[in-house]
């Protein structure tokens, strides 16, 4: 009896303050040892919570409770900045936000969903007698790996640092490359049950309103309850979500957000994700690097023309050879075609079911790679495809030419700068083999004009997901399948829909020359 008359009494304060305020459940009335009682068999339940009554001069002998998450909440700012000053105050708890709680953010919250919330993310709260708001202090502490280099997106010259998962140090890190007091940061909280932020930056009088607008609104019409991060966000936020083409670039470079969000777009941060998103995105901007901002015009042209190459043999080149194999053997010149059916005489599967057999060989050491710790997976990938390349030609399944074929097919897709869209290139190559197999070149040319109806039909945030080709804007294309010299570039693309399309007003040699020379005239 003795042990249940302490929650017996409790229990009849709870039910008077109930009959006073009807509202006490959600809103914070100021009853301390309540507030205890409630975490107690809530939240504070858990080992991890910490509920600590102190003594304040100001409140004595009434006790003043202090709640924490070990872990997640500074113990050294506890105990230094609240716990110490609060032990010899004698100020009343009203000011203790301007005059004796040191650390920087500090607010009060009425709201048990909010305080509760507040508790759950790292934060400290204050409850004191007879003051009927809650101070909220920020001693949150971020577990977090040091910023290192990139792993998806590896280049040979320029920065080489990369976003880690704290979206703190995200945003620190572009303000210290962009050091400009534009630079803006509108945050949104996702999620009924995880209560994930997400970080939408942009440049001010550089990034059109229209498009940050947009952005925002996708991002507030979200309804989940968890399971947050850049992709989930990506694919509840792009247009054309079905598609297997993707309408948003996600990146790891910081070298790479910044330069976008210089040329007028948004880019989304998302707590605990490494990757940041950029919209909008054209196809041609999953083909442009941070490398090929950093390397010689010349050099940059010459690779984005081998990627483009690259393409070609990654998606007609299974496809065209299946054709002329299988279904259009009379295009094939006669040498050629000797070789080719000499060596399929004695196989007994079809050229399709040999590139289709192959492709799945492909695509499992491509996986077992990726799945492998890292000491033995390059090895693995290596001499697993020359072994099972010898073996399947030897023991009579496929022939060379085939191994050849998917060999360059496979090589050409791992030339993609973005691991998103290879995905997407494999399963056109898949639909491309199984075409050729049943039309020939017919059905090559007539899926090829049903993907670009296709891509010219789709969009991205309102910019059209082939520009500069489809529409036709002549100024994009002198960053589009090659780079002309920064000299002849003054102007952001037309795709970021920049307020500030200008960007680069330097005269050259021969410019100055020449107005120094009509100068002269004039005088």
């Amino acid at each position: 009896m003795s042990s249940t008359a302490p929650l017996l009494e409790e229990l009849d304060g709870w039910i008077l303050m109930l009959q006073q305020a009807p509202d006490a459940l959600t809103r914070y009335y100021p009853n301390v040892q309540g507030a205890y009682h409630r975490l107690k068999a809530g939240l504070g339940s858990s080992p991890d919570v910490l509920l600590r009554w102190i003594t304040v001069p100001a409140y004595k002998p009434d006790k003043v409770l202090i709640a924490s998450i070990d872990g997640m909440s500074d113990s050294q700012m506890v105990d230094q900045d609240i716990i110490a000053p609060l032990l010899k105050t004698t100020e009343p708890a009203e000011s203790w936000g301007e005059s004796v709680i040191t650390p920087g953010h500090v607010h009060s919250e009425t709201e048990w969903d909010q305080i509760l919330q507040s508790l759950a993310a790292g934060n400290t709260l204050i409850f004191a007698p007879e003051f009927d708001k809650v101070w909220v202090v920020d001693t949150v502490t971020y577990r977090q790996r040091s910023t290192g280099r990139p792993q998806t997106e590896i280049s040979v010259r320029g920065p080489e640092d990369a976003f880690n998962e704290v979206m703190l140090t995200q945003m620190n890190q572009l303000r210290q490359r962009i050091l400009d007091p534009h630079l803006h940061f509108q945050q949104i909280t996702l999620g009924s049950r995880q209560h994930t932020a997400v970080v939408v930056a942009y440049l001010g009088g550089v990034a059109n309103p229209a498009l940050v607008a947009t952005c925002l609104d996708r991002l507030q019409g979200i309804d989940i309850s968890g399971h947050v991060n850049a992709t989930i966000i990506a694919g509840l936020i792009r247009d054309h979500p079905r598609s297997i083409f993707p309408t948003i670039r996600s990146t790891e470079r910081v070298d790479l957000a910044c330069w976008n969000l210089l040329a007028g777009k948004v880019v989304v941060l998302v707590d605990g994700d490494p990757f940041v998103l950029i919209a909008p995105a054209s196809l041609a901007d999953f083909y442009r690097t941070s490398m090929d901002y950093s390397d010689a015009w010349y050099d940059t042209s010459f690779v984005r023309v081998i990627r483009f190459i690259a393409w070609i043999f990654g998606i007609y080149f299974p496809a065209i050879y299946i054709a002329m194999t299988q279904v259009n053997p009379n295009l094939v010149p006669a040498t050629l075609l000797i070789i080719t059916l000499g060596d399929h005489a004695a196989l007994p599967f079809s050229p399709f079911i040999e590139a289709i057999l192959m492709v799945l060989i492909v695509e499992v050491l491509r996986e077992a790679a990726l799945r492998l710790p890292k000491a033995i997976s390059t090895t693995i990938g290596t001499v697993g495809a020359i072994v099972v390349g010898t073996a399947v030609v030897k023991a009579g399944f496929v022939s060379p030419q085939i191994i050849v074929v998917i060999t360059l097919t496979a090589l050409s897709f791992f030339s993609v700068p973005v691991y998103e869209l290879t995905g997407t290139w494999r399963i056109v190559n898949f639909a491309m083999l199984i075409i050729s197999s049943v039309l020939g070149l017919l059905g090559i040319l007539l899926a090829t004009f049903y993907l670009v109806g296709v891509l010219m039909s789709m969009n991205s945030f309102g910019v059209p997901y082939l520009a500069p080709a489809a529409p036709l804007r002549l100024g994009d294309w002198k960053d589009y399948v090659i780079r002309t010299p920064w000299t002849s570039i003054r102007a952001h693309l037309t795709t970021s829909r920049s307020l500030s399309p200008t960007w680069n007003e330097t005269e050259t040699v021969k410019e100055q020359a020449h107005l120094k020379m009509s100068q002269d005239r004039r005088q």
